[in-house]
């Protein structure tokens, strides 16, 4: 399915990728510099309980201690890593030392950090560093709580659609009016199974022709098994979850493959002190894409990187 320009723009897609060209290279060449950025979900536990959330039956007590995540950065880094992504699992900005990460990662580091939040834990984090932010997505999960910040980069909002109808969106209208919220995204609830899935498409589609607003746009979210049989955008950017105090992930959505509630096992790459074996390929991934991620919503992102290993043939050019 073609995608809009707000797609394109605000979340990630296969052609991404393309702006990076020395780590495409590296990949080809099996040097091991084929790193961008890194997602981590530094914190287990959460002030809200979504009945979408992907991971509701996961270890709430989980934390990855910050001398970890300097260790894990600092490796990754030493390979050419460009930016990180804070994000959850639980919500991020209750780790006891946000403020710290954020600050090391950008003012030490000098990395682009971003950060996917739900916006209610004003109080908790104190002095929150939004001038450091490239960019924040908030997922109004709570209307009544959320705060939306000032911040110099980019800023937008992101609604999962559980059956809400238009006066939910009008009031997201005015909840964002007159802030520097740059887009609302919206997508359905990935954990659907796939006739549902497609009717919440549909349904979206309807609300916003009747919102009538150009800051919210559609993400096209469907699930389609990989043909590739290497999860390869996970040498990109791979995921750090707090599962065990820090273990490495392909990606941040690959729970939606079996539905199971938590981060399994059987998609667990190595742990954050390994992460450099693992881009090295030394460690590999113990899953066949094909087989096991049915419910993949990366897809165009591994099957475009599965095909620059491939030499391809006159005809099938033309």
């Amino acid at each position: 399915m073609q995608k809009s320009i707000e797609e394109l723009k605000y979340t990630s897609t296969e052609y991404k990728f393309f702006r990076h060209l020395d780590q495409l290279k590296s990949y080809h060449d099996g040097t091991g510099k084929t790193i961008i950025s890194t997602h981590i979900s530094p914190e287990g536990s959460c002030n809200l309980k979504c009945s979408y959330c992907s991971v509701w039956k996961r270890d709430k007590n989980d934390r990855i201690e910050f001398e970890t995540i300097v260790e894990y950065i600092t490796k990754l880094k030493s390979r050419g890593l460009k930016a990180c992504i804070i994000t959850g699992g639980g919500e991020p900005t209750l780790y006891p030392e946000f403020n710290k990460l954020v600050r090391w990662l950008e003012l030490v580091m000098r990395l682009k950090v971003a950060l996917i939040t739900n916006g209610t834990c004003k109080e908790p984090v104190g002095d929150m560093p939004w001038n450091l932010f490239t960019w924040v997505r908030i997922s109004l999960n709570d209307l009544n709580r959320v705060h939306i910040p000032k911040i110099a980069g980019t800023l937008g909002c992101s609604i999962i659609y559980t059956g809400q109808d238009i006066s939910y969106f009008r009031d997201v209208e005015k909840l964002i009016k007159n802030t520097y919220v740059q887009y609302v995204r919206v997508v359905p609830d990935c954990t659907l199974n796939k006739y549902d899935l497609e009717l919440s498409h549909l349904k979206i589609d309807c609300i916003l022709a009747e919102l009538g607003n150009k800051k919210f746009f559609h993400q096209n979210k469907y699930h389609r098994k990989p043909k590739a049989t290497v999860c390869h955008q996970a040498y990109f950017r791979p995921y750090l979850s707090e599962v065990e105090g820090g273990t490495v992930y392909p990606c941040d959505s690959l729970v939606l493959n079996n539905s199971v509630g938590w981060f399994s096992t059987d998609y667990a790459i190595c742990k954050a002190e390994d992460i450099l074996d693992f881009m090295d390929g030394k460690i590999k991934m113990k899953f066949d894409p094909p087989d096991k991620c049915s419910g993949c919503v990366f897809t165009d992102n591994v099957d475009s990187l599965d095909m620059l290993q491939k030499p391809m043939l006159h005809e099938e050019f033309v």
